[in-house]
């Protein structure tokens, strides 16, 4: 039988979990359900044996409710084989409640979060509320990434130092947001013996925050009372990291999907999958287009196409609960005989990992949640240039096993981009032509093109997409930009002569090693090119290029102009900061990064 302890005998951690109730509990009552869900937990049969044995009474001091239990857990060490030995470790658990606000301090962090996975009458706090706890004079912080999953960018960061707020990086980390974080915000009734304010660790998406452990009982009740009342009512700092992404737990506000963006990890990975998967994901990221209407809320309908070819029209309803975003699908409509590109349509457009969409409010799904963007007011300075005679929609010409893709660039009327960089991008003096070119499209490719200058000594790295529209009045499409550009941040280190050489000496066999180029004429292999690349200087200049003429000189006017509508200024400024964080990653590299768009 459980015995009863005092609560006057606890020293707790302050470390709690913050809830609401969900229905008519309050107060003591809402204190004993939550007891009453928290002794079943610790009594429930595992591997590890667990039994109560010891609990408080119900306390009240100025509203606020106490009442805590204790469990012994015992068990075999896990390194164990065969003897008969047993850990023994106890565990506490502080439950307080004051009105419909709830707190829970559990010892043991595993169990702390089943708890308030299964209890029914309550949920966690918003994030907004633990924001309250998040001040200036950063420690720590975590940070979790929303942009697709690359070997050129860290999935995850943990910093620290004396004043963190001041290193957050608001180009290249904007496509992070902090999962947690150690800062010294004015939280009233939270002094350090000093009488300072003390550090104070905060999950916002967790609903948890973390100080210290309390010197007394009498300590811990007075400190908790005043978390729970600052998270409540308290005033909110101004946000240190208002840089990052923000991620939100409510739908509220989110309205007008305009665009979404196919972003498979394969296409940037290094890992080796098979081919096929590879070409799926490249066909539905870069020959795939998307005509989207919104409809209420987070949900929208597209109109997807592949290779020209209509599927129909499907309906994307998506939900946004506990911060995480699911999404349901129903086609509405449909193209008859694209039954197979319709089912492996669906698998990539109600994959939550794979997609990315937009919203006029400012908004963006990522990674399968939702944020509120951190979007930059910086400009990115663009090279125009004109697309006279060429299809700004055309990537590449189309080409068979019987015809492939090196037969097929620059020769009997191609006008697609491929065409364009051949002919127009890389002009000498006279007009004509210049240099080196090389082709590396396909699986793992380097880049679509890599041009040498000999006698300049630069290398460039050609990254191309073509434009979603090919209308002159067309409206600038973020969506278009997203797997480009990150195509090309993955791919900077190829500017490396030494691991240039390396790869495409690697890959000279394949059919794609056969387009080549020099001074504007077809050579038959790499050899002269691999020669030009190995007499290149170890200083050699490093240009990195994007081409994807989906922006207009006109368009950027009429985004950045004083009378822009709201959609328009915030889909320039999504533009701009992601071409801005790829700049800043070429930078670092020692490498130029180019973003070109089209003159009209």
């Amino acid at each position: 039988m459980a015995k009863t302890i005092k609560l006057d005998d606890l020293l707790p951690y302050l470390a709690p979990v913050l809830l609401e109730a969900t229905g008519d509990l309050e107060d003591e009552r809402l204190v004993r359900e939550v007891i009453r869900a928290v002794s079943e937990h610790a009594g429930r049969s595992t591997a590890r044996k667990r039994r109560i044995v010891a609990t408080t009474t119900l306390e009240e001091d100025d509203g606020l409710y106490f009442q805590a239990l204790v469990y012994r857990e015992a068990g075999a060490p896990p390194w164990l084989a065969a003897i008969e030995l047993e850990d023994v470790v106890h565990h506490l658990v502080v439950v307080a409640a004051k009105g419909k606000s709830l707190a829970i301090c559990a010892s043991d962090s595993a169990m702390r979060e089943r708890i308030v996975k299964d209890l029914k009458v309550a949920r966690r706090m918003p994030r907004a509320a633990i924001a309250a706890f998040v001040g200036p004079e950063a420690k720590a912080i975590w940070l979790n990434g929303i942009h697709t999953p690359t070997s050129s960018k860290a999935d995850t960061k943990a910093l620290t130092g004396p004043t963190l707020e001041y290193a957050i990086d608001p180009i290249g980390d904007q496509t992070y947001y902090y999962s947690a974080a150690r800062t010294i915000p004015d939280v009233p009734g939270l002094k350090t013996a000093e009488k300072k304010r003390p550090v104070v660790g905060a999950a916002p998406g967790g609903a948890r925050i973390w100080v210290r452990r309390s010197s007394n009982w009498r300590s811990f009740k007075a400190e908790l009372a005043a978390v729970i009342a600052h998270a409540t009512q308290g005033k909110r700092a101004v946000d240190p990291f208002a840089s990052l992404s923000q991620a939100i737990d409510s739908a509220a506000g989110v309205e007008h999907a305009y665009a979404i963006s196919v972003i498979p990890a394969e296409l940037l990975s290094e890992e080796e999958i098979s081919d096929a998967d590879r070409e799926a994901a490249r066909r539905w990221a870069f020959d795939a287009t998307y005509v989207v209407k919104p409809t209420d809320g987070l949900s929208l309908t597209v109109e997807p196409s592949l290779g020209g070819q209509r599927l129909g029209l499907i309906e994307l309803s998506l939900t946004l609960a506990g911060g995480d975003v699911t999404i349901d699908h129903a086609w509405i409509d449909e193209e008859p005989g694209q039954d197979a590109a319709r089912d492996e349509c669906t698998g990539f457009l109600t994959d939550i990992d794979k997609v990315k969409i937009y919203y006029e409010s400012g908004h963006a799904i990522a990674q399968g949640h939702c944020y509120a963007g951190g979007y930059t007011d910086q400009p990115f300075g663009w090279s125009f240039q004109t697309f006279a005679g060429y299809a700004v929609d055309t990537e590449k010409p189309t080409f068979s096993k019987a015809e492939p893709l090196p037969t097929r660039i620059a020769v009997d009327g191609d006008n697609s981009l491929f065409a364009y960089v051949c002919e127009k991008m890389f002009l000498g003096p006279d007009g004509n032509p210049k240099g080196w070119l090389a082709s590396d499209d396909g699986s793992m490719e380097l880049a679509d093109f890599i041009h040498i200058e000999p006698e300049a000594q630069v290398i460039s790295l050609v990254h191309i997409k073509g434009s979603g529209s090919k209308a002159a009045n067309r409206e600038a499409a973020p969506a278009d930009y997203e797997i480009v550009v990150s195509q090309a941040v993955k791919n900077i280190r190829h500017l490396d002569r030494r691991l240039l050489l390396h790869e495409l000496t690697r890959g000279k066999a394949k059919k794609i090693g056969a387009a080549v180029w020099h001074d504007g004429v077809k050579q038959p292999n790499r050899e002269g090119f691999l020669k030009a690349v190995e007499k290149l200087p170890a200083s050699a200049s490093k240009v990195l290029i994007v081409l994807q003429p989906r922006l207009t000189k006109s368009e950027i006017a009429r985004c950045r102009a004083a009378a822009a509508t709201p959609t328009r200024s915030m889909r320039i400024k999504q533009i701009d900061t992601l071409m801005l964080a790829a700049r800043a990653s070429a930078l670092a590299c020692g490498a130029t990064f180019i973003g070109i768009a089209d003159e009209i």
